[in-house]
């Protein structure tokens, strides 16, 4: 069943209050990359609670994060009213890798599992919970870096396709520049997210949508597609299981 964009915002923003109040947080502490995940998750967020409760992060890497990205990135925190701040990654992830094996996959995985150790951090010392922006698209693919933008305390748009997060952020009012611009998590200089991926989320959608509701695929490009989706999903499927544990008694 279809529902509007105003009952998904209500949904959500129900969501939030009812499992902060439940952990007696203080505060939600959100990671904000000048994306529309995270500022769509962000506005949620500070419409749930208030701005005064909603702390942000900007955790730029210089050499790989455009200006742009910080740009919108601060102009979306000063939109919203919530408390931010600013702290640059380059120097501490440079001095990282010269100690470490080069390799790009495990060095992009590496600055987002900084910018979360980060974000924990900061929920730490100021008693708040871990606000996650994974989108339904890149949950159901594994198309995030394990224990890096795969972890968090809550994910509030989780059971949204990314195409559903575009227009949610029309209707949060998120600035025309976030929305329009190419999703990536800046793994390296000029990643991007439908690039690495080889496909567009407009056919990542229709494609997971069609494997959740059980419909049959029969378009012939669309189902050479649904091929690589499905090889992606199970690639990473470790990603969406809790770590084995070896039981000795039981």
């Amino acid at each position: 069943m279809e529902i509007s964009n105003e009952q998904v915002c209500s949904k959500i923003v129900r969501f939030i209050r009812k499992e902060v109040k439940k952990r007696s947080a203080q505060v939600i502490v959100v990671g904000i990359s000048g994306g529309i995940d995270s500022a769509v998750t962000a506005a949620l967020a500070a419409k749930a609670l208030g701005p005064d409760k909603v702390f942000g992060l900007l955790l730029p890497d210089s050499s790989v994060t455009p200006k742009k990205d910080t740009s919108h990135a601060l102009e979306l925190v000063r939109g919203l009213k919530i408390r931010y701040k600013i702290i640059e990654l380059k120097t501490l992830r440079k001095h990282l890798l010269q100690r470490l094996p080069n390799n790009k996959l495990a060095s992009g995985n590496l600055l987002v599992r900084l910018r979360m150790s980060l974000i924990y951090y900061y929920a730490a010392i100021l008693n708040g919970l871990v606000l996650g922006t994974g989108d339904k698209s890149e949950m159901s693919l594994g198309y995030f870096t394990k224990y890096g933008d795969g972890a968090a305390d809550l994910f509030p748009i989780s059971d949204l396709y990314k195409t559903q997060v575009r227009a949610l952020a029309r209707y949060l009012s998120i600035p025309d520049e976030i929305i329009n611009k190419e999703s990536s998590a800046r793994l390296w200089k000029g990643h991007t997210a439908e690039r690495e991926i080889g496909l567009a989320y407009d056919d990542i959608d229709l494609i997971l949508d069609h494997f959740e509701r059980g419909i049959r695929i029969s378009s012939h490009p669309l189902r050479k597609k649904a091929v690589k989706v499905k090889e992606l999903m199970e690639k990473n499927k470790h990603k969406q299981e809790m770590p084995v544990l070896c039981k000795l008694f039981s």
